[in-house]
């Protein structure tokens, strides 16, 4: 009677330890509802020109120039710094002020202006450009329009691998009001503020192919994808530690699932 008795309460243990593990795990785990996604890379192709988007929406990227190699997350372009792009064919960004974030992994060959992400013409308020910002030997990640700018401090130009996060949150209207992050790490903020009415019209997104004096990207570029929501600090840490694949519950085929991606918990 006594060893049932005790296997009984071991059993009450483990099931409440579970209980409150599993509570636990659920509170604190972060969660991307797909439909979020308007465009996103593994480049896990591995060879030819196009880059498979694995998102609802199709959005399939022509490459030009770049290679396939090693990346974090299964393999990645290899950009030249000569003349490699990439373009979201039929795809031109988001528009306005509305909300968005891009994130990326890069490993850079040198420092330079380097063109990471970009849609909308060169005129005021209207461009939407991602780049490395030019500090004396070093480089900070950088996101400006036409007529103003806002770059951090932790240098990205020292020729290691770095998880970018842009975000532009619900309710903003000037570039200064994005949040930048690097390595999962928020960024302080200089420049010069401008209000933005991003054009998603006129130009396709590209990555890879500069603007007016800057420099095509050089370096090793992997898991790229744009949001039309902020994301939070939480759900872009997961995504750098995890994957896109896993952060937005993507089967083997690389189709979306149609459940939401969870999330390593936080």
């Amino acid at each position: 009677m006594r060893v049932i008795s005790r296997s009984k309460s071991t059993l009450a243990w483990l099931i409440i330890i579970t209980f409150g593990l599993l509570v636990t795990a659920i509170s604190h785990t972060a969660v991307l509802d797909p439909k979020t996604v308007e465009v996103a890379y593994l480049f896990d192709e591995g060879k030819g020109t196009t880059a498979k988007d694995i998102s609802e929406n199709g959005r399939d990227g022509d490459i030009s120039g770049a290679k396939y190699t090693k990346g974090v997350f299964g393999t990645c372009l290899d950009y030249d710094g000569k003349d490699d792009n990439l373009v979201v064919t039929g795809y031109a960004g988001i528009g306005g002020t509305d909300p968005r974030t891009t994130v990326f992994w890069v490993k850079v060959g040198d420092t330079r202006e380097h063109s990471w992400v970009k849609w909308g013409p060169n005129l005021t308020g209207e461009k939407y450009y991602i780049r490395a910002h030019l500090r004396g030997a070093e480089c900070n990640l950088r996101v400006e329009v036409a007529g103003g700018q806002n770059y951090g401090a932790d240098n990205v130009c020292d020729k290691e691998w770095h998880h970018m996060a842009v975000v532009f949150p619900k309710g903003s209207d000037a570039v200064k009001d994005h949040d930048l992050y690097v390595d999962g790490k928020l960024q302080s903020k200089e420049g010069t503020d401008q209000a933005m009415d991003t054009n998603d019209k006129d130009q396709e997104v590209t990555m890879g192919d500069f603007l007016a004096h800057h420099n095509f990207m050089f370096g090793l570029f992997d898991e790229v994808a744009i949001f039309n929501v902020d994301l939070t600090e939480d759900q872009i840490k997961a995504i750098m530690d995890n994957g896109l694949q896993a952060a937005l519950g993507v089967d083997p085929q690389g189709k979306l699932a149609t459940s939401w991606g969870m999330l390593k918990k936080y």
